[in-house]
């Protein structure tokens, strides 16, 4: 039995933010601390990462840290990097942090999957996807995951995991249809996501899968929400 605390959209408040208790904690984007656009921003969003960051992962030592970066966290988005490309944006990741770009990980024998792509907001943002690269991005989604990490909710018929009508939900920002259909064909077991900071935070069963919305900020970007803890085995 694994004990995992999922979080996401700190937005670089970490202040109280104990997972303490859990073997595994589940990160689904925007953690970091943005303060605007450009070069100048993105280098203290990479410096805050490495300084700040790793510091408060560095205090669970025995701790695995899943991560996946959402639309704010600029200086983690090649696309976007690669216009300062005398840059170095390298991000050396502790041991104990695995950081999952369209990619995972197998800890403690669960496995893990992690994706940071978003419908388009604006076109100013990272991880933005069209319609036709969220579906192939989210086909790749291998079956047989245990845990899928998203920085997006998926778009549900009727319901947009658990997020509030009053922001959107006509909205094609507001989650992502292709997600929903990757989530329902290779059926994980659990799915964290992010990105909409508004709703109750209740898990629901979509399908034989758990999804649960686990942003720690509200739209107003004031912490009010508690980590997420369930117990796989």
């Amino acid at each position: 039995m694994i004990k995992i605390a999922a979080i996401s959209d700190m937005h670089g408040m970490l202040d109280g933010l104990d997972p303490r208790g859990c073997e595994i904690c589940v990160i689904a984007g925007d953690f970091s601390e943005q303060i605007g656009f450009g070069r100048a921003a993105m280098k203290a969003q990479r410096d805050w990462i490495h300084d700040e960051f790793f510091e408060w992962t560095g205090r669970f030592p025995d701790m695995t840290f899943i991560v996946v970066a959402g639309n704010h966290d600029l200086c983690l988005d090649p696309a976007i990097t690669s216009r300062y490309a005398s840059d170095s944006w390298k991000i050396e990741w502790p041991s104990n942090v695995k950081y999952l770009h369209d990619s995972g990980v197998e800890v403690s024998g669960l496995k893990f999957y992690g994706t940071p792509w978003v419908p388009i907001i604006n076109y100013m943002w990272a991880f933005e996807a069209e319609h036709e690269k969220l579906k192939t991005v989210f086909s790749a989604i291998p079956e047989n995951i245990d845990v899928l990490v998203t920085h997006s909710p998926p778009r549900l018929p009727g319901y947009l995991g658990d997020v509030s009508l009053e922001f959107g939900a006509d909205s094609d920002k507001f989650g992502s249809s292709e997600l929903a259909d990757a989530i329902f064909e290779k059926k994980p077991r659990y799915v964290f996501c992010g990105h909409i900071h508004s709703g109750s935070h209740n898990s629901f069963m979509f399908g034989d899968t758990v999804v649960q919305n686990v942003s720690r900020v509200n739209e107003s970007y004031e912490v009010a929400y508690e980590p997420a803890v369930i117990v796989a085995d």
